[in-house]
């Protein structure tokens, strides 16, 4: 879902800590349209709010604020057609499907498995009866809380490629929140999860590692701490 937002222009970034009580928010700045999504979400669940927020993107334009309750349920149906399209939901078998086969069709799509019993139960493939006794056994295992045994989180390959080509010039994290006076971390908290904190560099020669070991002024000091 990132690499599909950005190969369409959308730019993607993490949400701070500070913003703990959302799942991802979008907006549009100057024409281009952002996502902001929650790292501390399962993989599962950051891939659902990423379509959510395409829908909106979608579907509600710049001149319409996506909010209210019809909005939201028109991303989440977006979101849950996107990502378990009709067709293929419909070919996999899944009339009245136990646990047990909920948790392996997730698995295709790459989805939580609440989100694949609601999918399901919408397609009319499950009886209310079928699908609140998987919900049970869902949340049971866990799975109402999160996803035990989930897929890695999606990272940003429009951000990597960036922050590489940068530490190719010799820029690092530190020179770009100066360049936009901002605190070092804070550029790191909207790039969480989302592309390497360290990228790999080059080694030096270990005749440069020497003449940089003479030059250096030495940088550790012993202080007696006084009681």
């Amino acid at each position: 879902m990132v690499h599909l937002l950005e190969a369409h222009g959308v730019r993607v970034y993490s949400l701070t800590d500070d913003t703990k009580a959302l799942d991802a928010y979008c907006l549009y700045w100057h024409g281009r349209p952002f996502v902001f999504v929650s790292q501390a979400k399962s993989a599962e669940r950051h891939r659902f709010n990423a379509a959510h927020e395409l829908g909106h993107l979608v579907m509600h334009n710049e001149d319409e604020a996506p909010h209210g309750p019809e909005a939201e349920a028109e991303a989440n149906q977006f979101a849950a057609a996107f990502l378990m399209p009709r067709s293929s939901v419909l070919a996999q078998g899944l009339t009245n499907a136990t646990t047990e086969r909920i948790l392996v069709a997730k698995k295709k799509w790459s989805v939580a498995a609440m989100a694949m019993a609601h999918r399901a139960n919408e397609l009319g493939l499950m009886t209310e009866w079928a699908y609140r006794t998987v919900c049970v056994d869902l949340s049971r295992l866990g799975y109402r809380r999160g996803e035990p045994n989930g897929i890695p989180h999606e990272s940003s390959q429009l951000l990597t490629k960036v922050f590489h080509q940068l530490r190719s010039q010799g820029e690092s994290v530190a020179t770009i929140a100066r360049d936009l006076g901002l605190p070092a971390d804070d550029i790191q908290s909207y790039l969480l999860g989302l592309t390497p904190t360290s990228i790999e560099g080059h080694l030096p020669s270990s005749s440069s590692l020497s003449e940089r070991r003479r030059d250096a002024a030495p940088r550790l000091s012993i202080v007696r701490d006084v009681i």
